[in-house]
């Protein structure tokens, strides 16, 4: 065997990595052809032994992670609209998997960045993100809640930017995501997949719905689908309690969703803390008046006032309209998080901290004026609100289309779940546009399949077990034709594992420890 030296060995390896920043280098880089839109800027470089907090949409097994990948930001506007949107797209230096994955984001944002890309690039994805030419001030918070953006003054709406949250950044997102990958590794990727939770699960599905030959697998997580009208519904259980001047302390509320808890629990046969059949769960908030709950060690007692409130969000609007009225939450939701945000003073005076994420809808895109007064609003004003968000918003953002003919022509496949304890968007809005979807194609579970997710909360959380190989059923039933019989769910509370069901089947427990997949059935 020939010994090379080590200084010819040493100029060999700084001749590869001369070749790999050259490669990585806005010259290098084909601009994306961008139909209607106009390309500003393209930038490049490689970023080296990068570290961060990471997880996927709709997983809690994320974790730190150390990436060396090309880090490459488009910068485009589509003339006559005044916008200025960013892509990014990391793709792997080395062990790429020969996949792009498109990431959606929540909240009033288009996008997380590097919140979900380093990890999709730690799986080995080519991946890409996008702001949607949004200004948010609050982009890495859990559930951004900045809707200026979408006013470009008091009383007109910022239109272009409306269609950019709603659809047309998302599209221009994969595009240039798959032109840039395909220009950077010299070949397409073999594979194209879509993922997001919230706000990304609406995007999703958006995408199998408006363009459906872009992605073959999507993955759609506690979809914001009817944006238009549970967002501004969701605000109802504060108007309750405007209108009763009545605040519920959070101590009450948790009291009240522990005792539905205990009430409904063993619906499915088990004692486990979570409700596995919430349609069977008939208790209300008014049931438990008079009787005793603890909080802070004193002994209290429930009350007609706040168990109104109480159920105002468990029951929702649509108990008092159906037609501009929305589901309400499960039982066993966290609702002193959203739907009744309290904070009480140390005389127990407890009052409203508002309710930045529904309230903010109304002042933005329904009122058009960020000083409306939300305490002022009475009852006819909240449904006529609701008239107005539904008759305005509903053809741009609802993604409630069920024909999903073209997307399944493609050859596409699209998982969906949802968390049943989510505490942000009621899962009974997914589940009737699933059954709109099987209503109009019967066949549809050959190509989508929506999972119930038991004790979950919003995109995770919750004492329920996370599908947190979602992605990888979805590529292999893709990849493979291995259609998912059901998504294995993990790392949930107490370290349980459960197999979550194809709807319309649900969890039944027969018996053995409730920690274990194996002690369940889909029945």
């Amino acid at each position: 065997m020939v010994a090379f030296p080590r200084t010819l060995l040493s100029l060999s390896a700084l001749l590869i990595d001369i070749a790999s920043a050259s490669r990585c280098s806005p010259a290098s880089i084909e601009k994306p052809d961008l139909p209607g839109a106009s390309i500003l800027d393209i930038q490049a470089h490689e970023a080296h032994n990068y570290s961060a907090v990471s997880l996927g949409p709709g997983t809690n097994d994320g974790g730190h992670y150390t990436i060396s990948f090309c880090n490459v930001t488009v910068t485009h506007t589509h003339p006559g609209w005044n916008d200025r949107i960013h892509t990014q797209i990391w793709l792997p230096l080395e062990g790429w998997n020969g996949r792009f994955q498109g990431l959606g984001g929540g909240g009033y944002s288009t996008g997380f960045g590097a919140t979900y890309l380093t990890y999709a690039v730690a799986q080995g994805f080519a991946s890409a993100s996008t702001d949607g030419g949004l200004t948010t001030s609050d982009s890495s918070s859990t559930i951004p809640t900045d809707l200026s953006w979408a006013l470009s003054s008091k009383g007109n709406v910022n239109w272009p930017l409306l269609n950019n949250y709603a659809t047309k950044a998302t599209n221009d997102m994969a595009v240039i995501g798959q032109q840039i990958t395909k220009s950077y590794y010299n070949t397409a990727p073999k594979y194209s997949y879509f993922a997001g939770c919230s706000g990304g699960g609406r995007q999703a599905l958006m995408m199998a719905q408006q363009y459906p030959d872009v992605f073959d697998g999507i993955l759609a997580v506690a979809p914001a689908i009817n944006i238009q009208t549970f967002i501004p519904a969701g605000y109802w259980p504060s108007q309750v309690m405007h209108d009763t001047d009545v605040y519920p302390s959070p101590c009450e509320v948790h009291a009240f969703t522990e005792a539905a808890g205990k009430a409904c629990d063993r619906l499915d046969g088990v004692e486990d803390g979570i409700i596995s059949l919430p349609a069977r769960c008939s208790i209300k908030a008014s049931d438990f008046i008079g009787k005793n709950y603890t909080c802070n060690g004193t002994q209290r007692t429930f009350t007609p006032s706040s168990a109104k409130v109480i159920d105002a969000a468990w029951s929702g609007s649509r108990s008092i309209s159906e037609q501009y009225g929305w589901y309400g939450v499960n039982k066993d939701a966290d609702i002193s998080s959203y739907y009744i945000p309290t904070t009480c003073s140390t005389n127990f005076t407890c009052t409203s901290t508002g309710s930045d994420l529904f309230g903010t809808w109304i002042k933005y895109l329904v009122a058009q004026d960020p000083t409306f007064n939300l305490t002022n609003m009475t009852q006819p004003q909240f449904f006529h609100a609701m008239h107005s968000t539904i008759a305005a918003y509903t053809s741009i953002l609802g993604t409630t289309d069920p024909n999903l003919t073209p997307f399944k022509s493609a050859g596409g496949k699209l998982i969906a779940w949802h968390g049943l304890a989510d505490e942000v968007i009621p899962p009974n809005g997914t589940i009737s546009y699933y059954q709109e979807v099987l209503k109009g194609d019967p066949h549809a579970h050959d190509f989508i399949r929506f999972f119930e997710a038991p004790g979950v909360g919003h995109c995770y959380g919750g004492l329920g077990p996370v599908p947190n190989s979602a992605m990888s059923q979805l590529m292999d039933w893709v990849e493979n034709g291995n259609a998912p019989a059901v998504l294995h769910a993990t790392k949930g509370y107490n370290e349980t594992a459960r197999d979550l069901c194809p709807y319309p089947l649900r969890q039944v427990y027969v018996g053995g420890d409730s920690r274990n997949a194996t002690s369940f059935a889909c029945a």
